[in-house]
């Protein structure tokens, strides 16, 4: 399977869906353009998302939590 260098992604959340395109709209608004400050990688039956610092990973984790 497909992982992102543990150096430059430091910061891992998996999310049980696949429906991804509200969440990536909402971090092109919030953090960046893709590849900047946060990364995806798809799999099947889930997403995991990289990103660069803890502040990122908190603040997409308390707005995409279940």
């Amino acid at each position: 399977m497909r992982e992102l260098k543990r150096e430059l992604w430091p910061h891992r959340i998996r999310l049980n869906t696949n429906e991804t395109y509200d969440i990536e709209v909402w971090l092109g608004e919030n953090m960046g353009a893709f590849r900047g400050r946060w990364n995806v990688v798809y799999k099947y039956g889930h997403c995991d998302y990289y990103f660069r610092n803890g502040q990122d990973v908190t603040l997409f984790s308390l707005r995409w939590s279940n």
